[in-house]
């Protein structure tokens, strides 16, 4: 340790820390100055760089526990300035930068190491350190700032282990971070790496009785990721499709995996590890606008940016505000949400496919083969009119659940063209192949339109086949590359290179005017 005289003044000293925005980490450089004073009488403590109320507190904080750990703040001034200035800070996982700069400002703490380390987590007055959200996104920020070492409190550090990219280590206590800064290194976190979870299986499809034609929709949804929308009466089986959704898409890869783990790293939903398998929201209609895209005073991450990379569930979609639903229009296609404040732009990812479910109509029993619908048809047109054509537009495939029969729900009739969850998973392992096999990363819903001429070209008979079905409805250009994209996809579930007529039909098919 540093000895400091009543009478010196050391020079500014820097320490690294980190705080969440949005589901990203930003980079903040605490510096510290302090002057002492012998005629002062008190340690004054000035924070700056636009902090929010929790940092403000951190003055009284921070002198208590370095006042715990036998580091005496002097009498005097001690200036804590955050950088960069103009960005507004918030969150307490700025203490444990702030409160070694101030160390290491007062003489307690050599600042040579400082620099070179991401220091994060919440400080007691005990000295205690305590967890905070975002440990991944700040190592994956420090790793891509050329920091390679983190120190945190125990479950923070093991978060930024698993990213592979930092050396983490974690204190628990003040006095330990202060330790490692004196040169009494922490040991590094290992993190044991399990072999490969084997994909999960297309959850309990079988259970759904029936219903062949909305698990083929199922399917292309899963393949190619595109969004999906079922229509059908109360109790057909809707909502049990969707929640089979994310069981039957491709298990993710390792860079997905870490993005799932961030988003629920940052907020504070960290499930102990690196996710293995694509999550599954499904908010309540009532959800408000901020709870369902983001946003709030703070900016947290709303259900679109907790379902990234997995299945987005809106049942009963038209009972949701318009407002609402008009928000995940940019999303559907860009993948990512910009939230504005007039002090900052916070870009949340949302890379989702969405299932969502509706009746035919308000009573829901338009169509039922023994239910009388009691709605008129105005009271249609109006129910199905909540839901705006551009959202619609971005709705891939449609399909109508009819209720089963009774011999279906009894298990003494599976259906004779209903497929097993074996088959599913052989078609849909098929599809991945085909596609790799064209060097084709993205799934077929986000082909842009110059990769769609070089992977999914249509022959003569598939062009003619979509041109007498646009002669037929009214299409929007979006809708017409839609179809491609769409058959492009039952080709791959076919094992075909190149798209035929029949799968251009059957992308029509899957996508009826409502």
């Amino acid at each position: 340790m540093v000895s400091l005289s009543m009478g010196t003044k050391i020079g500014a000293v820097r320490a690294l820390g980190a705080f969440l925005e949005g589901a990203e980490a930003v980079m903040v450089r605490v510096e510290a100055r302090f002057s002492p004073s012998e005629t002062s009488g008190r340690t004054e403590v000035v924070v700056t760089g636009l902090p929010d109320a929790v940092l403000r507190e951190t003055r009284r904080r921070l002198l208590d526990s370095l006042d715990e750990c036998g580091l005496r703040v002097p009498q005097g001034r001690l200036l804590l300035h955050l950088v960069p200035a103009a960005r507004p800070k918030r969150g307490d996982s700025l203490d444990l930068a702030l409160t070694l700069a101030a160390a290491a400002a007062c003489g307690h703490v050599d600042p040579a190491r400082l620099e070179e380390t991401l220091w994060l987590g919440e400080v007691g007055i005990d000295g205690a350190l305590y967890a905070v959200p975002g440990g991944l996104a700040a190592a994956i920020a420090a790793a891509e700032a050329g920091v390679q070492e983190v120190i945190a409190p125990s479950a923070t550090a093991h978060e930024a282990a698993c990213t592979g990219r930092v050396m983490a280590r974690a204190a628990d206590l003040l006095r330990d971070a202060v330790a490692h800064a004196a040169g009494r290194e922490l040991p590094v976190i290992e993190i044991e790496e399990s072999g490969p979870e084997a994909p999960p299986s297309p959850a309990g499809l079988d259970e759904v009785k029936g219903q062949a034609a909305a698990k083929e929709t199922l399917l292309v949804a899963a393949a190619g990721h595109h969004n999906v929308l079922f229509l059908g009466p109360p109790g057909s089986g809707k909502t049990m499709l969707a929640k089979r959704l994310a069981g039957l898409m491709p298990p993710p890869s390792l860079a997905e995996r870490i993005e799932i783990t961030r988003v629920l790293s940052a907020a504070g939903r960290w499930p102990g590890g690196i996710a293995r398998t694509r999550p599954f929201r499904a908010p309540h209609h009532t959800a408000s606008h901020a709870a369902l895209v983001g946003g709030g005073p703070l900016v947290e991450p709303g259900e679109a940016t907790l379902a990234h990379q997995g299945v987005l569930f809106l049942d009963e979609l038209p009972e949701f505000r318009r407002e609402t639903l008009e928000a995940l229009r940019e999303p559907l296609e860009s993948g990512e949400l910009l939230i504005s404040r007039a002090h900052a732009k916070v870009m949340l990812p949302a890379r989702v496919l969405l299932a969502a479910a509706m009746n035919p109509c308000p009573c829901g029993w338009l169509g039922h083969p023994k239910m009388a619908c009691r709605c008129n048809p105005n009271s249609i047109s109006r129910y199905r009119g909540r839901i705006s054509g551009p959202f619609l537009d971005r709705i891939d495939l449609r399909v109508e659940v009819p209720p089963p029969s009774l011999d279906e729900l009894l298990g003494r009739s599976r259906g004779a063209t209903s497929p097993t969850e074996e088959e599913l998973r052989e078609r849909l392992e098929r599809a991945s192949f085909t596609r790799a096999a064209r060097g084709q990363e993205l799934p077929n819903a986000a082909l842009s339109p110059e990769e769609l001429f070089e992977w999914a070209s249509l022959d003569t008979k598939g062009v003619s086949v979509l041109e007498r079905a646009a002669a037929r409805g009214t299409w929007t250009a979006r809708g017409l590359q839609v179809i491609r994209r769409v058959a492009r996809t039952v080709a791959d579930l076919d094992g075909c290179s190149q798209i035929r007529s029949e799968h251009v039909a059957q992308a029509i098919s899957l996508r009826p005017a409502l």
